[in-house]
């Protein structure tokens, strides 16, 4: 009997042995187990970071080429009006470096008149650029080029550090075409070319130079 009762007890001495863990493969299971989470946590993280990046770069190329779309149709519909000044004409383009004023074809999907006066501005609010739209119907009877009173206006591109507008062409006859930042208010053609400049300081949403073709001087 003793010695039926010896042989139990160390059966069941190795069975608690074999279905048991020591403390030291615990805590080498618990640091395996930490590794790993700690690797996929980084893992989700950066893919996170990827695809967020991804998106701002994307919805980055989206706006870009939007506002690119929006103003390119309106420069291509740029009409050569005049208006008198005293006795002499001008012609119905204002152009600085921070301000451009013209008079182009409604948009299609407008219901309002056949033309419009189009006002592009860079302002600048609480240290940030903003590239401004303001549009009025055109008044033909109206007595100088100034922006309409009942103008309703639209930011195109904010969050900007700098922008200005540059104008390629030559004003006068008997001048060589060439980029400058100011068209003349006594100028006998408007601008072959618009060459809008934005910048950011923000990496994934830098602004590539807009370039739009006047089709214009065609007409004069």
């Amino acid at each position: 009997m003793t010695r039926r009762r010896s042989c139990l007890s160390r059966l069941k001495s190795q069975y608690r042995r074999a279905g048991g863990f020591t403390l030291l493969e615990l805590l080498v299971a618990m640091m395996i187990l930490t590794i790993l989470m700690t690797a996929s946590l980084g893992a989700v993280r950066i893919a996170s970071r990827s695809w967020e990046a991804g998106q701002s770069r994307a919805d980055a190329t989206e706006e870009i080429r939007a506002v690119s779309d929006f103003l390119r149709r309106r420069f291509a519909q740029v009409s050569a009006f005049v208006w008198l000044d005293g006795n002499e004409e001008r012609i119905a383009f204002a152009g600085g470096e921070s301000r451009i004023r013209f008079i182009a074809a409604a948009p299609e999907y407008s219901a309002g008149p056949g033309f419009l006066v189009y006002t592009l501005t860079t302002e600048t609010r609480g240290g940030v650029v903003r590239l401004e739209l303001s549009y009025a119907p055109f008044d033909p009877g109206a007595e100088d080029f100034a922006e309409p009173y009942n103008s309703r206006h639209a930011v195109l591109v904010d969050r900007l550090t700098e922008a200005s507008f540059e104008y390629y062409g030559a004003e006068v006859a008997d001048k060589e075409p060439a980029w400058q930042r100011n068209w003349r208010t006594d100028a006998e053609f408007m601008p072959s070319m618009i060459r809008i400049r934005m910048a950011t300081d923000e990496s994934v949403r830098g602004w590539p130079d807009l370039m739009f073709a006047l089709r214009s001087n065609e007409e004069q």
